[in-house]
């Protein structure tokens, strides 16, 4: 194999074509040759029939119906849409490009404590689609359509720039085939779906520069993803199949009931025994009679419990979730004690997910934004940007605030008064006792300048007296010090009289 033969300005020679594929998972469509420029997209990462695409989209619609799996899915999806979500500047200097991103995402600014917030009438909704895009983490893949507008007159505002409208889901249960690069990128999807409902239409190819496409723990060619539901498939398997075994053990007594046939019982009464116990049911009207000597029983199991059981595979399925939290008092083991511990480790699970969705957003919406707005020469732009709020021990801070530790002031404050939802600070309202020393404290003002009014008086009328007896004596104030105003007033009137200048 012959070396590189492009060199950097150094002259050492370095690789700039890619020699492998990546080719896993994917084959040649029929009809077109083997060096065709795209694949077809077949899942040959998963062994469990019922979890290779596209079988995995229908399997993971009916695991999400799970209560446990349903509410590990919230409190994920929740917790992350908690986040307060702003766009960051980046330092981008120019402030168009950054109130653009703002007005048009109906995002705040990163840093302004006004938060402005603009109609939702035709305006992309951030919240609903960061809803949408975290079903990537039940299907392992999300895709969505950038739809969008130019500014006009008719379309405002009228600036000539492209403007999101939305990002047009593309559910999983929609997308036939996915089209790939020998490399593995993505080149685009056809979804199974047409336009207006035509069964006989085109069948819509979307190409990967107008798509956002979600996908979580990718692997090489596989851009159907790695669902978090995939660790539970077994336990949820199981956890179905128990729960079924113990709604027939309430309705058969909690066990398997049979009959113990009378002494010379026949074998059309043995028959007639046995298809009794088989429909019995616990009910209102339920019962029945048996021949003397037969004996009714109940077969029940004594080494295992099915509610114990399925209690396990609720522990195992939240363990998948980092959400231990929510199992606290259904075990037989652990402390409640470590009750913070899992939250926070969870509030750090939690973190993780919302970065991935935020670098997926950066580089597929922002970065395109700029892209068609402001061209691809841009070396910086603004970003999206998320403040994960821990739980804000007021307590702890007073503490800390009264030993020194930390020093109040005007922007510890307001990041304070975010936190606990509190109003921005004005002018406080004085109490009652505060009023009286107020008022106390002016009066005393207000005497205080009504004597040193006086004590101006005085000085000013000692050396006028002075002037008009025609002494030479110099003025004094209040305290008896001479009058330096009055003195160089003085000394500049003889100057002026004598020619000089004083």
């Amino acid at each position: 194999m012959a070396r590189p033969s492009e060199t950097t300005s150094i002259g050492t020679r370095a690789p700039v074509r890619e020699l492998g594929a990546v080719l896993g998972g994917s084959l040649t469509p029929a009809g077109m040759a083997p060096w065709s420029k795209w694949t077809s997209f077949v899942d040959d990462y998963e062994y469990v029939p019922e979890l290779i695409w596209p079988n995995s989209v229908r399997t993971f619609e009916q695991m999400r119906n799970d209560s446990q799996v349903a509410a590990l899915y919230k409190a994920t999806l929740l917790g992350c849409m908690r986040f307060k979500w702003s766009i960051d500047p980046n330092g981008v200097q120019e402030n168009e490009m950054v109130e653009k991103l703002s007005r048009d995402y109906n995002l705040p600014i990163l840093g302004e404590k006004v938060n402005q917030r603009y109609r939702a009438k035709r305006r992309f909704a951030f919240k609903q689609h960061m809803r949408l895009a975290y079903l990537a983490g039940i299907y392992g893949h999300y895709p969505f359509e950038q739809v969008g507008y130019i500014g006009s007159e008719r379309n405002p505002p009228n600036d000539g720039r492209w403007h999101l409208r939305k990002l047009a889901e593309r559910p999983p249960r929609t997308i036939q085939d996915f089209r790939l690069a020998d490399d593995g990128g993505l080149i685009s999807i056809i979804q199974n779906v047409s336009r207006g409902g035509l069964v006989f239409g085109e069948l819509p190819e979307i190409p990967i520069d107008r798509l956002v496409f979600y996908v979580w723990d990718k692997e090489g060619a596989n851009w159907a993803g790695r669902s978090w539901l995939r660790e539970l498939h077994k336990d949820w398997v199981v956890k179905d199949r128990l729960v079924r075994i113990d709604a027939i053990n309430h309705e058969r007594a909690g066990g398997v009931p049979y009959i113990e046939a009378h002494p010379g019982a026949t074998y059309s009464e043995i028959a007639k025994l046995n298809e009794m116990a088989q429909q019995f049911r616990i009910g209102d009207t339920a019962g029945g009679a048996v021949p003397a000597g037969a004996k009714f029983n109940i077969a029940k199991g004594t080494n295992s419990s099915v509610v114990d059981s399925i209690r396990y595979h609720d522990e195992a399925m939240a363990r998948t979730f980092m959400l231990m939290v929510i199992q606290l008092g259904q075990t037989q083991s652990g402390s409640r004690a470590l009750g913070q511990t899992f939250v926070d480790f969870w509030g750090t699970g939690l973190s993780s997910i919302a970065e991935w969705f935020k670098d997926i957003f950066n580089e597929h919406v922002i970065e395109d934004d700029i892209d068609w707005n402001w061209g691809e020469e841009i070396d910086k732009v603004p970003l999206l940007h998320f403040e994960y709020d821990p739980e804000l021990v007021v307590a702890d801070l007073v503490q800390l605030i009264d030993k020194g530790a930390i020093i109040m002031d005007d922007d510890l404050e307001h990041y304070i008064r975010k936190e606990l939802g509190l109003t921005i600070k004005s002018t406080p309202r004085l109490s009652p006792q505060d009023e009286l020393e107020r008022d106390k404290l002016e009066q005393e003002a207000d005497l205080a300048d009504k004597a040193a009014e006086n004590a101006k008086e005085i000085a000013k009328s000692k050396p006028t007296a002075n002037q008009q007896a025609g002494t030479t004596a110099v003025a004094t104030d209040v305290e008896g010090a001479p009058s330096r105003r009055w003195y160089h007033r003085r000394t500049n009137k003889q100057g002026r009289q004598d020619g000089t200048t004083g």
